[in-house]
């Protein structure tokens, strides 16, 4: 007070308590842990929320599904080593090996007679494609029921008799089919598809030898990597004279062979790979 001699007093500020003050309620001893986990829920939500860090999957998501692979012109587009495709190669190896073949066949459109006969063949393969082969065929004929019947009742005489009585040729072989197939769903058995073109002579039964045109297909089902079965489908196309008229003359009879043949391959040196 004015004019008072006492000297002027402060209120102290009260005295921090020692003691901790009460926790809210819904909390208590837990609370570090609600704090831990609230933090892994921010980070998550944050990592969420931000899509920059979504962009490079999502890239790589659209590169992955730009090369992927649905037919064989996509192999192109692979980049090397990020993308591998497998196609299985040939159980069958070919490259650098000898193939032997023996074979019987019959002819299918010669409506006057039939053969049947025996065929040989020998191929080197260059390439698992490309080979070149050596053609032998014999065969023997014999008159059909039908001309029997036609010459002994009613006197008539076929004029398209020129019939084959052997080919001796050469081709060139291309391998471009290959696959599996399933026997009876028990066994899966490999196969090649080829195709064959190339020319000889033939030898007729009237002693001719004339250009002959050769082409074959076969489909070779492998046993083993030096043996296989096959089935072939050869057709042979020639112009030879036909039997002479009773002044002596005689015209070019066309001729087309078609034989349907089965028989084996065989296969060395043996396979040094695969």
């Amino acid at each position: 007070m004015p004019g008072s001699d006492a000297p002027e007093t402060t209120p102290a500020p009260p005295a921090a308590s020692s003691a901790p003050s009460a926790a809210p309620s819904g909390t208590g001893a837990g609370s570090s842990d609600n704090e831990i986990e609230g933090l892994y829920d921010k980070n998550d939500s944050a990592t969420v929320s931000k899509p920059s860090e979504k962009k490079p999957e999502a890239a790589a998501a659209a590169k992955k599904a730009a090369n992927e692979v649905t037919n064989l012109s996509d192999l192109a587009k692979l980049a090397p080593f990020s993308d591998v495709a497998v196609i299985e190669r040939r159980f069958l190896p070919k490259t650098n090996r000898f193939e032997v073949t023996a074979a019987v066949f019959t002819n299918l459109n010669n409506p006057f007679y039939t053969a049947y006969g025996g065929e040989g063949k020998l191929a080197y393969y260059f390439t698992e494609r490309w080979a070149i082969e050596g053609i032998g065929q014999f065969a023997t004929t014999s008159s059909r029921e039908a001309t029997d019947d036609l010459v002994k009742n009613r006197n008539i005489t076929t004029t398209n008799d020129v019939t084959a009585r052997s080919f001796f040729g050469g081709a060139i072989k291309w391998n471009p089919i290959y696959g599996k197939i399933t026997l009876l769903n028990k066994s899966i058995i490999p196969f090649d598809l080829n195709f064959d073109v190339g020319g000889g002579m033939t030898s007729t039964t009237d002693n001719q030898s004339v250009p002959t045109f050769h082409f074959s297909t076969a489909q070779v089902f492998a046993w083993t990597k030096a043996t296989a079965f096959r089935w072939d489908f050869s057709a042979n196309y020639y112009s030879a004279n036909g039997p002479q008229d009773s002044k002596g003359n005689s015209s070019k009879i066309s001729q087309f062979d078609l034989y349907l043949g089965i028989g084996m391959s065989f296969y060395f040196p043996e396979a040094s790979y695969r």
